[in-house]
């Protein structure tokens, strides 16, 4: 390759061939404006999939009335293919059982005080993006303040929940003087300590320090005067409750002896406690339990068919009861069938984060 002999006025020449660049921005502005990229495209990194998971879980809830499909009466239709789904068999006299739905890892569950049924019903609220347990409590508090469950919220208004501690077992709870909770009739005390119970609980709490303002301790006449109270964490399974003043079936989440997931299965057959009723609906037997390590696959057998909504219950129940006994996730297995309500069988279905999801989409 020939060498080049570059001398200034040679360069000087070239400079000149050059486009001229007009850009009377200083280096402060060029600087602020690279800033303001780098901010653009952070964002876009971690809240886009955010917005893109909350965009299908409101189309989840709008579209899972459409999913229910009426059962066609051609009986050779139907004998003719050995595997059928679990499809409604028309208008049910009781409500409309709430399908879970996937929501954002980032969700919180708040227990709202059920007067009609005398029990706190847990909701599941998803949030955008992530903050501190405190920031999200607040911000799922908002977001119920603005749905149909904001009557039963506000029984929560004012009331600041906080880990006290950097692992999350001990909580604080203060709730302001002026609080309605201190005028309420005995039931409705109860309800609110049972809610505060709940939700702590569900955001992994073992314990909590009361206080009203800034001095320590709540005084409720139905419990006298509260300090320092642990929170049972005995398994719970879950069953249904269709008296609701929320308009819907929902799940409750009751203590039992059940030592195991498998024991906890068998156990969910039947209710002793009033108001509540088996999530596994009769006609539905569990052949078998395998867990390994934390995952479950149930076999299920069906002597008799039950509707969409009892199976997408039944299903949301036991996976919820999963997570009470630190399963991941569950595998329903069952010969003839395809789905139960919303949920394939055959494949791994990750345990929710927590119940009744549709009840913030249901008609105020």
């Amino acid at each position: 390759m020939k060498k080049l002999n570059w001398n200034e006025r040679c360069i000087e020449h070239g400079l000149e061939q050059l486009p001229v660049i007009k850009d009377r921005r200083t280096k402060e502005e060029v600087y602020a404006r690279l800033v303001r990229a780098q901010r653009m495209a952070r964002w876009k990194r971690r809240w886009l999939p955010a917005v893109a998971s909350a965009a299908v879980l409101a189309s989840a809830v709008y579209a899972s009335p459409h999913f229910i499909v009426p059962t066609r009466s051609d009986k050779n239709e139907a004998s003719s293919s050995p595997v059928q789904t679990l499809q409604a068999d028309g208008a049910s006299s009781h409500p409309k059982a709430m399908m879970a739905v996937s929501e954002p890892a980032n969700a919180v569950v708040i227990a709202l005080p059920d007067e009609r049924i005398g029990q706190v019903v847990p909701v599941v609220v998803p949030l955008l993006g992530r903050s501190a347990s405190e920031e999200r409590l607040s911000a799922a508090l908002g977001e119920l303040a603005r749905s149909p469950l904001r009557e039963a919220s506000a029984w929560l208004d004012g009331v600041k929940m906080a880990p006290a501690t950097g692992d999350g077992r001990v909580w604080v709870v203060r709730v302001p003087a002026s609080h309605r909770v201190f005028a309420a009739s005995h039931e409705e005390q109860r309800l609110f300590f049972d809610a505060v119970m709940e939700t702590v609980r569900q955001m992994g709490g073992r314990s909590i320090r009361f206080f009203t303002g800034e001095e320590e301790g709540l005084d409720l006449p139905v419990f006298g005067r509260l300090k320092t109270t642990k929170i049972n964490q005995q398994k719970r399974m879950y069953y249904q409750n269709r008296s609701s003043s929320f308009g819907y079936t929902v799940l409750i989440p009751a203590p039992g002896s059940a030592r195991s997931f498998p024991e906890a299965l068998q156990q969910m057959k039947k209710s002793t406690i009033h108001g509540l009723e088996p999530a596994i609906p009769s006609g539905v037997e569990v052949d078998s339990v395998d867990v390994d390590a934390r995952h479950a696959t149930v076999r299920l057998h069906l002597s008799a068919r039950p509707s969409a909504e009892e199976a997408a219950s039944m299903a949301e129940a036991v996976l919820l009861t999963a997570k009470e006994f630190g399963l991941l996730d569950v595998t329903f297995e069952s010969s003839g069938l395809s789905t139960l309500g919303p949920y394939p069988l055959g494949k791994p279905i990750n345990v929710p984060a927590g119940p009744n999801a549709a009840l913030l989409a249901a008609d105020p």
